[in-house]
């Protein structure tokens, strides 16, 4: 599934062609300053689709926005589009290694999303040695989410440190600093996190652990480091392009890895259920709201995880060419 490209403005007169009116150019009725700017956020929503994409549709859909005018709905509808790129990059705009690489990167995204979910789940339940008397179902889901996260982390190292190693090693080979810094952020990143982290327990904790709050901002910003990490190998492939036996690898082992945390996250959202049936006293699980908007949020990335893992795979089983 791919945003088909624009079809040229009818009214515009000469040779109709797309792109006559450019955001430097001034339009009547609007300031140029307004128009730079939905320029720039026009630019910045088409950084969000896949390279190949851009290549093909992006000048094309930036005039069509310069000739239209369009403001920021139009940009907001575009940037939200760059999700269906992803996660069902087109054939035709892909060789058979570039949608590996693209469908990489959305299982890589998606299954960063699902291990933070799990471990926040676990740190808010499991970790608090909570487990309904007479309903043993919520200590096999424990148990289904340990082994499922630690089968899922295996996979995910054995398939994606060759990869990385590959990577990073060509970039300083060929030196190129900005590969060579985007390939290092998954380091970078969570080491910075948990230094801060470690610093922040420690400073604003108390005999209770971190405040509901505090607590929620730790969260928030483990998710924004596990981003930042997920954007560097992504920005990465995109421009050094590997090919070859690595990201066959890596992108089978992909399939695993999302298979496990999906698995999961599963056992996750059973044992939220089961929580908010049975402990309806502990902790917000009594609040069907609550509840709700986490298998919402686990549903969404389980879908994506799947689709991106499913489409990986059938990538590397077709034929050349294909």
């Amino acid at each position: 599934m791919s945003v088909p490209p624009p079809s040229p403005d009818e009214n515009c007169p000469g040779d109709n062609r797309v792109g006559e009116n450019r955001a430097g150019e001034n339009r009547p009725g609007e300031n140029p300053p307004a128009q730079y700017r939905k320029a720039r956020l026009a630019r910045a929503a088409l950084l969000l689709y896949p390279p190949a994409w851009r290549a093909r549709y992006g000048e094309e859909v930036a005039a069509l926005l310069d000739d239209t005018g369009g403001g920021l709905r139009a940009v907001a509808a575009l940037a939200w589009h760059a999700v269906p790129a992803w996660v069902f990059p087109a054939k035709h705009l892909h060789d058979k290694d570039s949608r590996v690489r693209a469908s990489l990167g959305t299982v890589l995204v998606a299954w960063s999303a699902l291990v933070g979910i799990s471990l926040v789940f676990v740190q808010l339940t499991q970790f608090q040695g909570y487990r309904p008397t007479g309903h043993p179902i919520i200590g096999w889901c424990y148990a289904v989410i340990d082994a499922a996260v630690a089968a899922s982390a295996l996979s995910a190292a054995a398939g994606g440190l060759p990869l990385w190693l590959l990577m990073l090693r060509r970039a300083r080979r060929e030196h190129r600093p900005r590969d060579t810094f985007y390939m290092l952020l998954p380091v970078i990143a969570p080491g910075s996190y948990l230094a801060a982290l470690a610093v922040t327990t420690r400073l604003a904790s108390h005999p209770n652990g971190l405040s509901p709050l505090l607590f929620l901002a730790v969260t928030v910003a483990g998710f924004a480091t596990a981003a930042v990490a997920c954007a560097g190998p992504i920005l990465a492939l995109g421009r050094l392009r590997p090919r070859g036996p690595a990201v066959q690898v890596a992108a089978r082992c992909a399939g695993v890895a999302a298979g496990s945390i999906v698995i999961a996250a599963a056992a996750s959202a059973v044992a939220a259920i089961g929580l908010g049936l049975w402990a309806r006293d502990f902790a917000g699980y009594h609040q069907a709201a609550q509840v709700g908007g986490y298998l919402a949020v686990v549903a969404i990335a389980i879908v994506a995880a799947t689709t991106g893992a499913t489409r990986c795979l059938r990538a590397t089983l077709a034929r050349p060419g294909r």
